[in-house]
């Protein structure tokens, strides 16, 4: 009997997926090549009954009443976890390279505002996800007209994706108390809903925009409710500006909404860099933070992040792409990534929004939001090893997220996210027995992916 055509996605059923190699990056990794890996399909589940080489599955009882799929030229990874992006802002797409100041200001004219309008952006940006092979998210659920909304968690609900979906709230100067009350209204309505495959967290968004008593108020909340939790941090010069010295667009900004007071000078102006401003709060916390970016830091920053994940877990999102575009090699030297993997913080990718994407990854037929692309330009560019980078779009994405991270791997008796299947050249995918080599050419190449699930 013909195997049946490469699909685009599996009915309910059993399957055997014979392959050219398979690994993940779980904690004991699976890594054969040749594979074959024994898929049970439910709805709403899919749970791996054995995972080994083909002579091995051959010898399981589920082996015999298994649908073929033959997939000689194609490497299976789990699909992946992208830990820190913006579907809400799907809707404007890629734009040309600009200052952190511009980009504000972008965001903040064309964000939409209507429900129905929100509710496209992110289901687009959902299912350009799920075409770059993304299982997980972790969204921020954009404020509107400056506060806090609901509706980025509704759309993300419907998505088919999993993950968390984080309040984002600016908290600042005259608008803390309405700010703080508004965030909490919208988390009580959400908590009051069914439980999905979607978590809700909270998204004090960045110092500059959210004082220490606003992330006190968050902080609190979440760990009474046991929420996660995230927030940027030190991404800009215009951030350690606003921070260190209480001058530059920021305040100008808070002056032109009316929310700048001259109490904020108690806390901001001091001379701290944004971590070490942000670290007296992150000490008296109870749960699990992650932060995003830290383009920004220094050696002392380094020494506090490792004293504050010593106390509770701290969680690192680098979103390599969105660095290059605000220029932020340029202003701070190479991003840190290796010194915090290295002091046994847990970092992981994520994309950050469609704005800061090539215009050949977010448009057209293969239009895709992937932390696989971010990956792509840290093999390139500082030669990661490749199981590394799958544990960063992987496990490491989903423990900074609270998920469970035996469903992004190929760990016999797990229930998975998904699968995901990248063709090969049959001359690459022929010419070795290790399915580590396949995978440095997934990173090296612009492999072609396929979701089997």
């Amino acid at each position: 009997m013909n195997p049946p055509p490469f699909p685009s996605s599996l009915a309910s059923g059993t399957y055997r997926i014979d392959c050219a190699g398979a690994i993940d990056a779980a904690p004991n990794p699976f890594s054969k090549a040749p594979a074959s890996i024994l898929l049970e399909v439910t709805p709403g589940r899919s749970g791996i009954l054995a995972a080994d080489s083909p002579g091995q599955i051959n010898l399981h009882p589920a082996a015999r009443q298994a649908t073929v799929v033959s997939l000689p030229d194609h490497l299976i990874t789990p699909t992946f976890v992208n830990a820190h992006t913006h579907l809400d802002l799907t809707h404007i797409g890629p734009q040309p390279r600009s200052g952190f100041a511009a980009f504000v200001d972008l965001v903040r004219g064309r964000r939409h505002t209507e429900p129905a309008a929100i509710r496209e952006s992110v289901l687009l940006g959902a299912r350009m996800s799920i075409a770059g092979g993304v299982a997980a998210v972790g969204d921020i659920a954009g404020a509107v007209r400056g506060g806090a909304s609901i509706e980025p968690f509704l759309a993300l609900r419907d998505s088919g994706l999993s993950g968390v979906s984080f309040l984002e709230f600016f908290a600042m100067g005259n608008s803390v108390s309405r700010a703080l009350a508004r965030a909490d209204e919208v988390t009580d309505a959400a908590l009051a809903l069914s439980e999905s495959r979607i978590r809700f967290g909270l998204q004090p968004h960045a110092p500059y925009s959210v004082e220490p008593a606003g992330y006190r108020h968050s902080l609190a909340r979440a760990g009474r409710d046991h929420l996660p939790i995230a927030t940027h941090l030190a991404e800009s010069i215009e951030e350690r500006e606003f921070i260190g010295a209480a001058k530059g667009p920021q305040r100008g900004l808070l002056e032109a909404l009316g929310l700048w007071n001259e109490s904020l000078l108690q806390e901001f102006g001091r001379g701290k860099t944004p971590v070490a401003h942000l670290a007296s709060v992150l000490r008296e916390r109870s749960t699990p933070i992650l932060l995003v970016h830290l383009n920004d830091l220094f050696d002392a920053d380094i020494k506090l992040l490792v004293e504050l994940n010593a106390h509770v877990p701290i969680h690192v999102a680098y979103c390599p792409r969105s660095s290059e575009f605000f220029g932020a090699p340029e202003t701070f030297g190479p991003h840190r990534y290796r010194e915090l993997l290295a002091a046994g913080i847990n970092v992981c990718l994520g994309t950050d929004s469609i704005v800061n994407l090539p215009e050949s990854q977010a448009s057209g037929d293969a239009a895709r939001i992937s932390p696989l692309d971010d990956a792509r330009l840290l093999a390139r560019r500082d030669r990661v090893h490749p199981n590394l980078l799958l544990e960063m779009i992987t496990v490491r994405a989903a423990a900074a997220l609270g998920l469970d991270p035996s469903r992004l791997t190929l760990k016999t008796g797990a229930t998975v996210e998904g699968l995901c299947a990248f063709g090969l050249p049959l001359r690459a995918a022929g010419s070795t027995s290790q399915s580590g080599e396949l995978l440095a050419q997934v990173f090296a190449t612009e492999t072609p992916l396929k979701r089997l699930i």
